[in-house]
């Protein structure tokens, strides 16, 4: 039973505060009842709360007991919430429903358990995606060997703000229900099989309730493991390799997050500013300790918009690690509005995209090599209609500086083109460099011209007939921006291509 006295919640807020230096706050009467609350969820950008309610008379399954529906909440600003709302059909349908995660743009839904045409089928997972007449009924996706591995009676999983990982807490042998946490990952539009994760994550004394920040390296999870405070406690351990096998030693978040109780089911946006979780059964926040938070990332939001109208466009948007050309998430922008989310941790050098038939993907690049605190940015991202005059700028090609060699980063990108090229068989291009205002007007004709033609003789190495292309350079006779400053200068320095055939 809840306690809801307000005159006894500040007592034991007050000494909990004093004792511990922490200020656990209490998310208020919009969002918690005297029901219990439970399993939050924050979305990446910290704007929506979901968490699933039980027994509530607007469940779905009421006066059916027990139910479990999902229900969210609004931030409306300086640390308040908008009344709770039934999230509703089709995502509350069965008895026990759950969140388990929402794509880092807030246009795809993962739920628990595998669903067809609003029918729950089996164990499992299913997502639904936001089209222009509203949410698609939840699909199922498989993951392979999942049902036959579960063994226990509860599991708990998440999935990663960037869509393509999820975690798995679950237990292989019948009649027991000791947890350990896997992982399954998206790898050309299929999930892998769940690989247990070693030690020290996985101890043999009971993992679950796992949650993987936004950096995509900071677990958050909890484990009976000794050394906590009586039941299981909250641990973190940072992801030291892309192999998933090397993992920090586990650090018990402390008796201020921790108690004697069972504490579970910890969720923190990507600003890494402030935990949620259930205490007592009602939904907290809690503010986090530097060396509590996870890796800082980059949040980036805008639009996806015709280069040609400026219209929204509703797609999907792809971001890879320039280096070594691999896809680390993807997301997809509002059908009605374009806006879109994703987020880059630090460390890295990015190419992100949308794509769309019948558009080219321009895409943008953003260097979070050196990234030392939480940002936020907006970028619009622009598809280029194909048609003949059109002219497509050619974003993150690199070259040596002052020469024409192109850097193994520009590979990704020009394939890109390879693959337009492959694709409309009689498309034929031109192509032309530019420059700033910088050094001799000599010079910058000539480099332009030896930079236009190391992109055809890439092309023509992949495969593209020489017939189909053709290249020039300008110099700085054509610039598209200021070349009094840093950033007009940047844009004047450009290959691009138009479409002299389609």
């Amino acid at each position: 039973m809840k306690i809801k006295s307000f005159i006894v919640a500040l007592a034991v807020a007050a000494n909990l505060n004093a004792q511990t230096g922490y200020e656990v706050i209490n998310l208020g009467t919009n969002v918690n009842t005297n029901l219990e609350e439970l399993a939050p969820y924050i979305t990446p950008d910290g704007k929506k709360i979901f968490f699933v309610r039980q027994n509530d008379p607007g469940n779905t399954q009421s006066p059916k007991y027990p139910n479990q529906d999902i229900w969210y909440c609004k931030s409306m600003g300086d640390g308040k919430w908008d009344k709770a709302q039934h999230l509703g059909f089709p995502f509350n349908t069965s008895t026990y429903n759950s969140i388990i995660g929402q794509s880092s743009d807030g246009n795809t839904r993962y739920i628990k358990g595998h669903f067809s045409k609003g029918e729950w089928q089996k164990m499992g997972f299913s997502k639904s995606i936001l089209k222009e007449d509203g949410w698609t009924d939840p699909k199922g996706f498989d993951v392979p060997k999942y049902a036959k591995m579960v063994k226990s009676k509860t599991i708990s999983n998440s999935l990663s703000a960037s869509n393509n990982i999820l975690l798995m807490s679950f237990g292989e042998d019948e009649g027991k229900d000791e947890h350990s946490i896997y992982v399954s990952f998206l790898k050309d539009d299929d999930w892998t099989k769940p690989m247990k994760l070693p030690a020290p994550i996985n101890t043999g004394n009971g993992e679950g309730t796992p949650f993987l920040a936004s950096d995509n390296v900071t677990l958050y999870f909890n484990s009976y493991r000794p050394g906590g405070y009586g039941s299981a406690d909250i641990w973190m351990s940072k992801r030291l390799d892309d192999t998933w096998q090397k993992w920090s030693e586990p650090v018990n978040l402390g008796n201020q997050i921790n108690s004697s109780a069972w504490d579970a089911y910890f969720t923190i946006p990507a600003s890494g500013d402030y935990f949620y979780m259930v205490k007592n059964g009602d939904v907290c926040k809690i503010k986090a300790k530097e060396e509590q938070k996870p890796n800082p990332v980059v949040l980036i939001t805008g639009k996806v918009l015709n280069s040609k109208t400026n219209a929204p466009i509703g797609t999907k948007i792809n971001y890879i690690d320039l280096a070594t050309g691999t896809e680390l998430g993807i997301a997809n922008s509002n059908p009605k509005t374009g806006e879109y989310t994703i987020i880059l941790p630090y460390g890295k050098n990015y190419s992100f995209k949308a794509n769309e038939k019948g558009f080219y993907s321009v895409t943008e690049n953003l260097d979070c090599s050196n990234i030392k605190s939480y940002q936020e940015i907006t970028k619009n991202l622009y598809l280029s209609p194909i048609e003949t005059g059109q002219v497509i700028r050619i974003n993150n090609i690199f070259f040596e500086t002052a020469k024409s060699v192109l850097k193994a980063e520009s590979f990704f990108e020009l394939d890109n083109l390879v693959k337009l090229l492959t694709e409309n068989s009689s498309m034929e291009i031109a192509i032309a460099g530019h420059t700033d205002n910088v050094g001799k007007d000599d010079y910058n004709m000539n480099l332009s011209k030896e930079r236009a033609a190391a992109v055809v003789t890439y092309l023509t190495g992949k495969g593209i007939a020489a017939a189909r292309l053709t290249s020039d350079g300008f110099g700085k006779t054509k610039p598209v921006a200021d070349n009094t400053t840093d950033e007009g200068k940047s844009l004047n320095r450009r290959v691009e291509f138009t479409i002299m055939k389609k």
